[in-house]
């Protein structure tokens, strides 16, 4: 499979990325800063990318099988959007590319 990870560059990203890589998948890890990405491998592709910019995502999500999220946020008292602004450009980027399946994990304290 051909997967987007959205959030790669956090803990829980990072762990996904080693695990789909040694499961012999492709991995494309959008993240604005690929400078920081520790991970190398032949089957690794790093994008600089905001999952917050419907662009970045839309760019990122075509060829790809299904779509991944990780993105995570610190503790805050403010509101917090970024879950929800992140699934809508994932859907909306596989929704004009044909990608079928999106799986999501986020938490938050």
């Amino acid at each position: 499979m051909r997967l987007l990870l959205l959030g790669a560059n956090g803990r829980t990203g990072r762990l996904l990325t080693r695990q789909a890589l040694s499961a012999g998948h492709d991995v494309t890890a959008l993240t604005r800063h690929p400078e920081t990405f520790p991970l190398r491998d032949n089957r690794l592709r790093v994008l600089r990318g905001n999952a917050l910019d419907l662009e970045s995502v839309d760019a990122a999500i075509a060829g790809h099988d299904p779509g991944l999220s990780t993105v995570g946020m610190p503790y805050g008292l403010k509101p917090i959007t970024v879950y929800s602004r992140t699934i809508e450009n994932a859907v909306r980027g596989m929704e004009a590319h044909g990608v079928r399946r999106l799986a999501c994990v986020s938490s938050t304290a």
